[in-house]
């Protein structure tokens, strides 16, 4: 009995060394693969940047709608205004002269007279603009009328010189003097301009002899003036 005892004692132990040698060799084989490895992680594509439209191409010789001048008169006294009608016949280029300054807007359609005592409390916004010769130019615009059908902007700034969307970076508004100015100088060397009157939505305006409108514009105002002074004189 005993005998018999210590046979199935050893038998048990050869039974666990054997399958201690197979775990054994199972965690060697196991051990000797080799690891896998993830993808590299491509990098994030950087982000599209916003497309700007192409500016037409501004036609040469189309129909020239002329410069018409009239009186107006406002709390600061009384002005000058020359008006351009744009050939399309939807936006309206007003230059108002007093004295020896000017300034520069547009306006929709015969709707500059209801809206330019609108006060100044519209949002700034970046336009070009695109002379006969392919020269572009940025202008910031007071837009008085956003959101309505009554659109009328002003220049801020001519070169543009801020982000509309956080207004002028020099913090004052003579900018808006000196750039109508500037643009209507321009302007005069030119015959030809299209203007984006909002963002991808263009119209044109025909320019040519501007300077020799405003010549004559201020001409004729000054005359009354120096005849009333001669009759007094005599």
């Amino acid at each position: 009995m005993k005998k018999v005892f210590l046979f199935v004692f050893i038998g048990v132990l050869f039974t666990i060394w054997g399958c201690s040698g197979k775990s054994q060799s199972t965690i060697s084989k196991g051990a000797a693969l080799p690891a896998v490895q993830a993808s590299p992680v491509p990098p994030n594509p950087p982000p599209a940047t916003e497309r700007v439209a192409v500016l037409p191409a501004v036609s040469v010789g189309s129909n020239h709608q002329g410069w018409h001048s009239e009186n107006v008169k406002d709390v600061l006294g009384n002005a000058v205004v020359l008006k351009q009608t744009s050939l399309d016949g939807k936006f309206d280029l007003v230059i108002m002269l007093k004295g020896t300054h000017a300034f520069l807007s547009f306006a929709k359609h015969a709707q500059w007279e209801s809206v330019r005592h609108r006060g100044a409390q519209g949002r700034l916004m970046n336009l070009r603009l695109k002379f006969e010769d392919g020269q572009e130019r940025s202008i910031a615009w007071d837009e008085l009328g956003f959101g309505t059908t009554n659109v009328y902007s002003v220049v801020w700034s001519y070169p543009a010189e801020m982000d509309s969307s956080v207004g002028p970076a020099s913090g004052s508004q003579s900018d808006s003097v000196g750039g109508d100015e500037r643009l209507i100088q321009e302007m005069t060397k030119h015959t030809a301009m299209l203007l984006e009157v909002e963002p991808d939505v263009t119209t044109q305006f025909n320019i040519a002899g501007l300077s020799r409108e405003i010549e004559k514009t201020r001409a004729a105002k000054t005359e009354p003036v120096l005849a009333a002074t001669q009759t007094e004189v005599e």
